[in-house]
This record gives C-alpha cells, sequence and structure tokens, in this order.
C-alpha cells in the first residue's frame, strides 16, 4: 500500500473546506465504530455536520444487514439514521437487479436473510438461502434438479456456504445468459484483536 499522503486541515483552510460540500459519504464498520462501540467521537462529527446543514449518507459492502437493520445499530450508536439514508450492497443488489438489469425471472441465492429480505422488498422472486447440505454422489450432483425460472445467481457473505450450493450455482451459470452477481470482493474480513475471517472472494472465486 503506497505512503498516506494526507494532511490534516485545520483553521480557515478546515472550514473552506466544509463550506465547499454539502454531502459527506461514510462507510460504517471500521469507519463510524469497531464491533458494538462507535469511534470516540465518530457520532458528534456526525451530528455535528447535520446540525450545520450537511446530508449524510453510510455506506457498507457489508451484505448480512438490510438497511432497517444498518439504521437500527446507527441509532443505537448515536448516529441517529434513517433507513434512506444507508446503502448497503444487500439492498444495491436488489435494486440493481430490478432497475437496471430488469430481471425478468428468478435468483438463486447464496447468501443469508438480510440479502433475502432485501430481494424480497424490491419483488425479486428467489430460491435457495438458508442450509444445503451435500447429499448423494457425483452422479446426482451432475443431474441436480434446477429451477427453470432463475436468471441470475447472487452471491453474499452465506455461513451456509457448502459445495452443494458451488455445484448448483454451476448448473445454473452454465445457462446462457444467466447473470453472476456478488456483493463484495474481499478476500477476508477483519474482527477485533486482528483476526479474520474468509469473505465473499473466496466463495466468489469458487464459483466463477
Amino acid at each position: 500500500m503506497a505512503a498516506s499522503k494526507c494532511s490534516r486541515l485545520a483553521g480557515e483552510r478546515s472550514r473552506q473546506f466544509l463550506a465547499s460540500v454539502d454531502t459527506f459519504l461514510f462507510d460504517c464498520d471500521g469507519v463510524l465504530w469497531r464491533g458494538d462501540e462507535a469511534v470516540p467521537g465518530a457520532p458528534e462529527l456526525v451530528t455535528g455536520l447535520r446540525n450545520s446543514g450537511k446530508r449524510v449518507f453510510y455506506l457498507t459492502n457489508n451484505s448480512t444487514k438490510t438497511r432497517a437493520m444498518y439504521a437500527d445499530k446507527l441509532g443505537r450508536l448515536g448516529f441517529g439514521a434513517e433507513a434512506a439514508e444507508v446503502f448497503g450492497t444487500a439492498y444495491c443488489t436488489a435494486r440493481y437487479l430490478r432497475d437496471v438489469a430488469r430481471l425478468r425471472g428468478k435468483v438463486y441465492l447464496i447468501g443469508g436473510p438480510a440479502l433475502s429480505r432485501e430481494l424480497e422488498a424490491a419483488g425479486i422472486a428467489h430460491v435457495g438461502g438458508g442450509p444445503e447440505p451435500v447429499t448423494g454422489g457425483m452422479k446426482e450432483w451432475a443431474g441436480l434438479e434446477k429451477d427453470p425460472d432463475v436468471r441470475a445467481v447472487v452471491v453474499g457473505f452465506d455461513e451456509h456456504f457448502s459445495y452443494m450450493k458451488l455445484t448448483r450455482a454451476l448448473h445454473y451459470l452454465r445457462e446462457p445468459g444467466c447473470l453472476f452477481i456478488a456483493t463484495n470482493t474481499d478476500t477476508r474480513l477483519p474482527l477485533e484483536g486482528g483476526a479474520a475471517i474468509p469473505d465473499l472472494m473466496v466463495l466468489m472465486c469458487s464459483d466463477m
């Protein structure tokens, strides 16, 4: 990673910068909070920006929460956000499929409940989600039954990821025109104390 060339703004330069900006976009995890604790001073900063007439929006590539869930957490930590001010990849994926791709069919979902709820809220039918334990052998895997209406495979963080889901996704993606959408490309999910677990890029590379 290149060395940072950022410099701290103060005094008149700080006031000029704030006067030139009317909208602020904040990442969430690791920026405004760590775990279930707000970064010291972050709620006061956001409140100050709002009180000075600035618009504030929150962005996240975490697909494990709906906009409403993020708004609830922001409220509990002192940021006071509305769901309409939150843009997460679960919500954005659903809106992309509905408004940009104009999907005419179902989604095969590898992901959690939040992603499922955002798809439902956008009126997008889907199959999958939840555990899909491995059963049978190679002959059965090669002949897995498919939903003929599936036109896209969506992959988000999925604690129930399995070889069965991978196989089913491959069957769908072999169909011409089937879309493949992933909610983020992180290889690892940092946790508190320096720990980390595999993130979506590991699953996504498996599906490609």
